[in-house]
């Protein structure tokens, strides 16, 4: 029933009936005002007989809706997925209690609960597992899915059905489903769902991996950190044995700890290369022996691979200085063997040109200071009062020979940028609007270090620059009289980049050991939003800002106030000198090695080193490229289904939608396959196309971009990145050997069902609350006709009159 209470048959009689009874209630109590106290029960008798004679008036009828037979559609859905198959109680798996539920029922006597249901509705049957498949009968349901697409398949029952009388769906399963990044949302407008637990796990333990979370640091001793959460059931007393391997399997990293119900691990590398890195968590439950446990529900869920992405190309920093200087040196030196930072250097080491002439070489007429650059402007080769640069780490004998870039093209070609000890008045003022689009627009990062022309002393008050930078510039502030010594601020403690140790005793000991720090460019503070990261004091309460950085558009800006931050390179260098000499035995530390030109130098590890690279990793991160590849699972797609999605943009950062991008995609048994790109309709400069990767194990892509060009202007090399990901439908089918509960009732809370025990479910479809059903039938029959109305109206009255008369009343 649906519908079911008392509607008037005449509704024209409301109206009179109403009067009349309202004038019979009057007319007994005014008879009975004298006596309404001794009379009381009485006179409500008359007033109850009365009124059930003025209800009659009205043909009050009793009207219930039900269901139409056969004109409403029932539909039965039954998760045929292999993460049934795990071991419930009584040495059953949910597979089991599910067939046995499912053959109870289809029988006919006593009547099952699929044959009741069948009385009302028109059953449509369905097995889900990677699709959703219609069939007749379920039989023997085989439990072989290889993934749980519930999401997907009830979305695509809204759509089957939509504007057809569904009047439910009956949902059996565990709630483990696969598809659980499609939003719930999408399934607003269906028809009740009423998921049926088919059981609890049993006692067998088991662990899993429920996540991996993966995050790229600018921390130098381990730039990757993985955050593995996992769950224990039915282990209690026992311990964990986490493993972090290499693709290969060869172990990296091994953690044991105390088994709990939620437990958590944290890994972090150092790789080595470039590129898209594999790493596979592996997870095992010990006894109180230190045995491995064997018997666990699945061991399907103990490992997990996973893919980090660490790009192709290296990140390119463009450092500016006025002057030669031991800070360029220090900070190349830092980067030089780090695959992912390439710095290119454009040191003034003249204002201007010494007024005398000197020929480098025969025939060569201008002045050979200014060698490497444009040969074709002969006009400012031969002037007297041009600045004297030099290019360093250049990729070409193009880059940079027009000195400072004076266009977006060439500017926005690096990631980030570093001002050091240059006056704004070295930049035109294009060049200073042009850094701040850098910044703002094209989303790179801007450093500026201290030095006698930077800030307030290189004058950018009210500049581009100046307006960017995280400190205030309008005020002078004294300098410190002697040296200043440098410490963390609470934010600089909580940023991995900021700080070399991993704990905080060793960190405070790092800083101890950190030099005086004598030139420093004060400034008064930091701008609204800006962080203070470190400061310098100089041991008498006094403190200034020393590292201050902050967002800014959709770049970021820092500002390194200390003017000789390569002190404490010489210094760590003096010390280590020291305690060379110190030793009275044979060094234990390996000589310097001499470089070759051209070879690669050892890497320098240093703490100037270390945290030089940390702030050039911060610098650049996050700083978009011109082509950004990411990689989206769709299960709604098939098993392993994933869009791949493209971002690219031309060289003014502006989205490009006349690219031709291509898709390489080599699986995990070393074929590739190309693919092309399409145009997205709702994103200009994105191009996607979808890969079912079924195959479990590391997928690569690489991708291309070709964009056209000018017939005049020279032709752009292609743009190209690399990612990957892991497929393993395996893990995720069987990641959870638990009914998720939660998620049923979400689901059945945003449809409008509820959740139904597999023991209630004959009781359930007795009772099937069909509110929603489209198509029903009204039935309905008259009040007044029954014979209780008149005994009631009788009795009434009857009462009234005997208790009149035993008063001796009339």
């Amino acid at each position: 029933m649906i519908l079911a209470g008392i509607v008037p048959g005449d509704p024209d009689w409301l109206l009179p009936s109403a009067i009349i009874g309202l004038v019979g209630i009057l007319l007994a109590i005014w008879l009975n005002r004298r006596r309404l106290t001794s009379m009381a029960f009485a006179t409500l008798l008359r007033i109850g007989g009365w009124t059930v004679l003025a209800l009659c008036l009205v043909n009050p009828m009793w009207t219930s809706a039900r269901p139409k037979n056969g004109a409403n559609v029932l539909a039965v859905v039954a998760d045929a997925s292999r993460s049934h198959l795990v071991q419930a109680a009584a040495q059953t798996t949910r597979a089991d209690q599910i067939t046995a539920l499912l053959d109870a029922g289809a029988r006919t006597e006593p009547t099952g609960w699929l044959t009741r249901a069948e009385q009302d509705f028109e059953l449509r049957r369905y097995l889900v597992s990677d699709r959703l498949t219609q069939v007749d009968h379920f039989g023997q349901v085989p439990f072989e899915g290889v993934a749980s697409c519930l999401v997907t398949s009830l979305g695509q029952l809204r759509q089957r059905y939509e504007g057809q009388p569904l009047a439910g769906i009956i949902l059996i399963t565990d709630g483990n489903a696969t598809d659980t990044e499609q939003p719930l949302s999408e399934l607003a407008g269906l028809a009740p769902v009423f998921p049926v637990i088919p059981g609890e796990t049993g006692d067998a333990p088991d662990l899993q991996i429920s996540s991996v979370a993966v995050t790229q640091t600018a921390f130098d001793d381990a730039p990757v950190s993985l955050q593995v959460q996992g769950k224990v059931t039915n282990a209690s007393g026992s311990n964990i044995r986490w493993t972090l391997c290499d693709p290969d399997g060869g172990e990296i990293q091994t953690v044991v700890q105390e088994a709990s119900e939620n437990t958590s691990v944290r890994f972090q590398h150092r790789p080595v290369g470039a590129g898209t890195v594999f790493y596979q968590v592996k997870a095992s439950l010990l006894d109180s022996d230190g045995r491995e446990v064997t018997n666990e529900a699945t061991m399907v869920n103990n490992t997990r691979l996973v893919a980090v992405d660490r790009g192709i190309h290296p990140r390119r920093i463009l450092y500016v200085s006025g002057r030669p200087n031991w800070e360029f040196k220090f900070l190349r030196r830092a980067v030089e063997t780090d695959p992912q930072l390439e710095m290119i250097g454009l040191l003034r080491i003249a204002r201007k040109e010494a007024k005398f002439d000197f020929r480098g070489r025969e025939g060569e007429r201008s002045n050979s200071l200014f060698r490497g650059f444009d040969p074709n402007e002969q006009q400012i080769v031969e002037e007297y009062d041009e600045p004297v640069m030099v290019r360093i780490g250049t990729r070409d004998d193009d880059e940079l020979r027009g000195g400072f870039p004076e266009d977006a093209e060439e500017l926005f070609r690096y990631d980030a940028i570093i001002l050091d000890d240059i006056e704004s008045d070295f930049f035109l003022a294009d060049q200073l609007q042009l850094i701040y689009e850098f910044v703002s627009r094209r989303g790179g990062g801007l450093l500026m270090m201290g030095g006698q022309e930077s800030f307030r002393q290189g004058e950018y008050d009210r500049t581009p620059v100046g307006e960017l930078l995280p400190i205030d510039l309008s005020r002078s502030i004294p300098s410190p009289g002697g040296p200043t010594r440098m410490t963390l601020t609470r934010d600089g403690w909580l940023q991995p980049w900021v700080r070399l140790r991993n704990n905080e005793p060793d960190e405070e000991q790092r800083i101890a050991s950190m030099p005086g720090f004598v030139t420093l460019n004060p400034v008064d503070g930091a701008k609204p939003g800006a962080v203070v990261m470190a400061s310098v004091d100089d041991g008498q309460g006094n403190s200034w800002p020393a590292l201050v950085v902050h967002r800014f558009g959709k770049g970021r800006a820092g500002a390194l106030c200390i003017g000789d931050f390569w002190r404490w390179r010489l210094h760590e260098g003096r010390e280590k000198l020291r305690e060379a000499a110190m030793q009275t035995g044979p060094s234990t530390d390996q000589a310097p090695r001499i470089v070759a030109p051209g070879e690669k130098p050892d890497e320098d590890l240093s703490d100037h080193a270390r945290a030089s690279r940390q702030m050039m990793r911060w610098l650049v991160a996050d700083v978009p490229r011109r082509l950004n590849v990411m990689v989206r699972p769709d299960a709604s797609l098939g098993v392993g289904s994933v869009r791949l999605l493209a971002h690219v943009m031309g060289s003014d950062f502006e989205p490009r939608e006349d690219a031709d991008v291509r898709f390489v995609v080599t699986g995990p048994n070393g074929k590739s396959l190309e693919v092309s790109g399409k145009p997205t309709d709702d994103t200009p400069g994105a191009f996607e196309a979808v890969v079912a990767a079924a195959d479990a194990g590391a997928w690569q892509v690489a991708t291309t971009a070709v964009l056209p060009t000018d017939p005049d202007a020279p032709e752009e090399e292609p743009l190209k990145a690399t990612t990957g990901w892991a497929s393993q439908p395996d893990q995720d089918e069987m990641k959870s050997t638990v009914v998720n509960r939660s998620f049923l009732d979400q689901i059945a809370e945003l449809s409008g069902g509820r959740v139904v025990e597999a023991d209630e479910l004959d009781d359930f479809i007795s009772d099937f609350p069909t509110e929603k059903v489209a198509v029903v039938e009204i039935h309905s029959w008259q009040i007044w006709h029954q014979w209780w109305v008149y005994l009631t109206a009788v009795i009434c009255f009857a009462g009234d009159w005997t208790l009149r008369r035993r008063r001796g009343l009339p």
